[in-house]
């Protein structure tokens, strides 16, 4: 069934630019030209789709959770915050998008093995400076409090600090606040958790590196480690080599996932790992019409290949994305058309193989 690209087109416009502000005014002419000679709707559904949101409503976003940081802030300076998720990457899609704020306790933290930092400070892999630090933790540190109690304590005392300064605070979800704050109009998701240090992160001193573990309050408990900060450092990185190309995929495909008619299960962690696998030989000097052919030729392979599916893994390298889950792989298939129906409409990209 062909698509109805006027539709889709508006409803891109419409979270790219929810405040419709004149796009003579806020495109740059380079861009407004390009659209100007796109005359297939197809051509020009993709090229929006892979544009994102005007940097003037991410900024906006960012005010939003500066504003909570600083309120938090006031209450305990002994915390450590930090801004996480997609909008750290350029690849969110709605212009009034959420962003993540997370506030991290120093009154102790987690970390890997010990026997790791011991047989690191014991290698040639570090300097002299390096293993100093290696030592804090291969020595061992003590940490008398409860780590969950101590967790708890800190989620609870900013529900009341926001509750104090916003009208809009939904406290009932387990690992997050949900603060809306309404100038400027914006969702924020206040996050508590401790730091995980592992090997490398202290070594370098890299605090990109580091793990957080986020504090689940419904079910008093403490998740395993992620690393949010990694995952932006490395799609920060390899886009910048390819001159946007990466993160024109990841919205593309987000996009792609949210005009659909059907329920499509993957979340952004998906999509991000299935762009980020690509091997950027593929794409580097790629136009934005062949980028769906590169894109589709990698969720083909890894929809038909479970071999190469199956060694598909996160940007951060921690997990694989579609072992042992049947259900993603379904929802990864429904995808793959929506992309080939897209693929098969556009005019004027040649084929990458």
């Amino acid at each position: 069934m062909a698509k109805d690209y006027e539709s889709l087109i508006r409803k891109v416009k419409n979270r790219t630019n929810p405040d419709i502000v004149n796009e003579s005014v806020l495109l740059e002419k380079s861009f407004r030209d390009e659209l100007g000679r796109t005359t297939v709707k197809a051509n020009e559904y993709v090229k929006r789709a892979m544009r994102g949101v005007e940097p003037r409503y991410t900024e906006r976003t960012f005010e939003a959770g500066k504003k909570v940081r600083e309120h938090l802030k006031k209450n305990n300076s002994s915390l450590d915050f930090e801004f996480q998720g997609s909008v750290m990457t350029n690849t969110h899609i709605k212009g009034h998008s959420d962003i993540d704020l997370v506030q991290i306790t120093n009154r102790f933290y987690f970390h890997e093995g010990r026997q790791n930092f011991q047989k690191a400070k014991e290698s040639f892999e570090y300097s002299y400076t390096e293993k100093e630090r290696l030592s804090v933790i291969a020595e061992g540190t003590s940490f008398e409090g409860d780590d969950k109690m101590t967790l708890r304590e800190v989620r609870i005392d900013a529900e009341n600090v926001l509750n104090r300064e916003y009208k809009y605070v939904d406290t009932t979800k387990g690992k997050s606040i949900e603060v809306k704050p309404t100038n400027p109009s914006r969702k924020v998701d206040v996050v508590t958790a401790s730091w995980y240090k592992n090997v490398k992160a202290v070594a370098k001193a890299d605090k990109e590196e580091r793990g957080i573990k986020i504090y689940d309050k419904n079910d008093h408990k403490i998740l395993p480690e992620d690393f949010p900060f990694r995952k932006i450092k490395l799609v920060n990185q390899k886009d910048s080599g390819v001159n946007g190309r990466l993160k024109k995929m990841i919205r593309f495909l987000k996009n792609v996932k949210v005009d659909s008619d059907y329920k499509i299960d993957l979340t952004s962690f998906d999509i991000t790992s299935i762009s980020y696998n690509i091997p950027t030989y593929k794409y580097s000097d790629k136009s934005y019409l062949e980028l769906v052919h590169v894109i589709y030729e990698e969720m083909y392979k890894i929809y038909f290949d479970k071999v190469y599916r199956d060694s598909i893994k996160s940007v951060d390298d921690t997990e694989y994305i579609f072992r042992n889950n049947p259900e993603k792989v379904e929802h990864l298939g429904t995808l793959l058309t929506e992309v080939n129906l897209i693929k098969n409409d556009i005019i004027g990209a040649s084929f990458i193989y």
